[in-house]
């Protein structure tokens, strides 16, 4: 069956999934200085987005080929009951640990939330107008991206960090029941056996590197960093291997022997290290070396997130009328690299207005990213593997993000450790009390200039990924 119907008709779909799955990280995010100041454990903070990236990692794919074998909206609605377990689990955490095994199972289930949504976008919509379902998209992104640090910073003040994870659930549970009303086409032939040994080598493979880099921030690891290092290297050669002679492989090499998905996955590993690990840093920036309460650190990160579905939308249309792909992000890289760099040189000094300003400058460019890899993706991949391919996506933005935000975070805590890691000490940085040393507050300024610029080392990947790409335009007769 050609895909035929209108984006709009797949809005009440996708909404919601799409909807937490964006929300989801920003939320979080606001709620880091609450939850440390909870919890303590200052330097695995970044360990409740990582480890949410990671589940997303080995989830992607795994949806993905589930998805083309059994149907996408029946997976779509697996996910999500996992999404509803992990919110319960982080609700009741009480500790750091708990709360970071919740963000994994909600990972596990997260996994599948975009991959699948846009897969079921690339099923049913045409060429062309896929486009335009990207800026729709990219609208739910704007609301996500709006309510997110919105809610979560007016709940963490009101009713603490855990009404962040309870407040998803009634979402999920509605959402769950639009999928159950609604028909679907049927996946096109018999199942294919799952790629059981691709599933674990991939999985293998990620938590050796991710491991790695945590092993990395303990003193006196390095030769368990070394061994992990290797380990991943072993699992990653075991993967390739097991996909090229698999029957039914998780990335299929068919996939990548596409020039234009190949390009824009590697694309998608770069954006996912910057986007993720930006948004990841920028509260524990705010809270720490400018001293902002919660209310403020939501408003700067809306401003950024607003203007990345904004972003969304303004280049998904563009692409519908022009299309034109990769010439969006390769024009607007530039501008969100000068803009990060002013703020790893001036963020700590400027006033909260201008630090809006350029977090909105950042987000309009790094925005049209995800619109044109997505698209590209969709247009250039055969239907039986479209869910691999979104998978694959999710993948790609996953490890990016795991990888890129374990990075940025060594760096930071490297460069400005704690002088007494108990938990007053950690309470007194967070509130920027008397008790605060001077000293030390002057020591993650210039940590966090190292991240900042870090992150532009990123988004300079991206920059090349699209500046190369071949898919640089969508005919109306495809």
């Amino acid at each position: 069956m050609k895909p035929n119907q209108h984006p709009m008709q797949l809005i009440p779909v996708v909404a919601i999934p799409i909807f937490l799955a964006i929300a989801n990280q920003t939320m979080v995010s606001v709620a880091l200085p609450a939850i440390g100041a909870d919890l303590g454990a200052l330097s695995r903070l970044p360990w409740l987005i990582i480890g949410y990236m990671l589940a997303l990692t080995i989830a992607g794919p795994v949806y993905g080929a589930l998805g083309d074998n059994y149907g996408r909206h029946k997976m779509l609605i697996g996910a999500l009951l996992i999404y509803i377990i992990g919110a319960f689990i982080c609700t009741f955490a009480n500790t750091l640990e708990m709360l970071a095994a919740g963000r994994l199972v909600q990972g596990f289930g997260g996994g599948g939330l975009m991959s699948l949504s846009q897969a079921l976008i690339g099923q049913l919509v045409r060429p062309r107008d896929r486009g335009r379902a990207q800026g729709y998209v990219a609208s739910i992104g704007v609301v996500a991206s709006t309510l997110g640090p919105l809610m979560g910073g007016f709940l963490v003040d009101i009713y603490g960090w855990r009404s962040l994870f309870l407040f998803t659930v009634p979402l999920a549970v509605i959402s769950m029941g639009i999928l159950l009303t609604r028909r679907f086409p049927k996946p096109a032939g018999p199942p294919r056996a799952f790629d059981t040994s691709g599933f674990l080598w991939l999985n293998f493979f990620v938590i050796c590197w991710t491991m790695a880099l945590e092993f990395i921030k303990t003193p006196g690891q390095l030769h368990l960093s070394l061994l992990a290092v290797i380990g991943g290297a072993v699992g990653l050669w075991m993967l390739i291997r097991s996909q090229k002679s698999g029957a039914n492989p998780l990335f299929p090499p068919a996939l990548f022997r596409i020039k234009a998905v190949s390009m824009a996955s590697a694309m998608t590993v770069f954006h996912g290290a910057a986007l993720v690990s930006l948004v990841t840093i920028v509260p524990l920036f705010q809270n720490i070396v400018r001293g902002d309460d919660t209310v403020e650190i939501a408003l700067s990160l809306l401003a950024l997130t607003v203007a990345f579905g904004l972003s969304g939308i303004i280049t998904g249309n563009l692409i519908t009328i022009t299309g034109r792909t990769a010439i969006f992000p390769t024009v607007s890289l530039l501008i969100a690299g000068a803009g990060i760099v002013f703020i790893a040189l001036f963020g700590a000094e400027i006033s909260h207005r201008a630090l809006i300003a350029t977090y909105t400058i950042i987000g309009l460019n790094i925005g049209s990213v995800m619109a044109v890899i997505h698209t590209t993706v969709q247009h250039a991949t055969p239907d039986n593997l479209r869910g691999r391919a979104a998978g694959t996506v999710t993948f790609c933005r996953s490890i990016g993000a795991v990888l890129g935000t374990t990075a940025v975070s060594l760096i930071l805590f490297k460069n400005a450790p704690l002088t007494d890691g108990s938990q007053a000490a950690i309470a007194s940085l967070f509130t920027q009390s008397s008790e605060t040393d001077p000293a030390l507050l002057a020591v993650w300024k210039d940590a966090f200039r190292l991240a900042f610029l870090t992150i532009v080392v990123f988004v300079a990947g991206e920059w090349a990924m699209a500046a190369a790409t071949p898919a640089r335009r969508i005919s109306e007769t495809d």
